[in-house]
């Protein structure tokens, strides 16, 4: 398995990010009881506008997974970690965070989460993020921000 960086404007990588982001979030839906998370229905030309920088997980030169990060002076925000469903459980997500991590550690990191999100809220728990907010972005569906400094 190899970990880079995801240049999103090439469009056969788009669509390969697309696939997995629509795949992970469908799951996510189930999770949090709310089938309208916008990523579910985005372009490959959002894909490849995306700000900030992609590191994707590769199996064979076959994308599996990966984050995107929006870094500033002081700040860094997890916009994006997508996982190929046949690879939930196998500690990527962990090894993308862990990069993301290593590579920003003087920074205060963070991540939005479905409140129904188990798994997610897990792993962010693990990796000492912790729970500093939550907001409803659409009735009925409840957003909890994780940190970590």
């Amino acid at each position: 398995m190899e970990l880079r960086e995801i240049q999103t404007t090439d469009y056969q990588l788009a669509e390969q990010m697309l696939e997995i982001q629509r795949n992970a979030y469908a799951v996510e839906a189930e999770l949090i009881g709310f089938d309208e998370i916008p990523a579910r229905y985005e372009t490959v030309e959002v894909i490849q506008n995306l700000p900030g920088t992609s590191y994707g997980l590769y199996n064979d030169e076959r994308l599996i997974g990966f984050i995107t990060v929006e870094a500033a002076e002081n700040t860094v925000e997890v916009t994006k970690l997508c996982i190929d469903p046949t690879y939930f459980r196998a500690r990527l997500a962990t090894t993308l965070l862990e990069h993301v991590l290593s590579l920003h550690e003087d920074k205060l990191v963070y991540v939005h989460t479905g409140k129904h999100n188990g798994p997610a809220k897990k792993l962010y728990t693990k990796l000492g993020f912790e729970p500093s907010a939550e907001f409803e972005p659409e009735p009925g569906v409840t957003l909890i921000r994780f940190t970590r400094s």
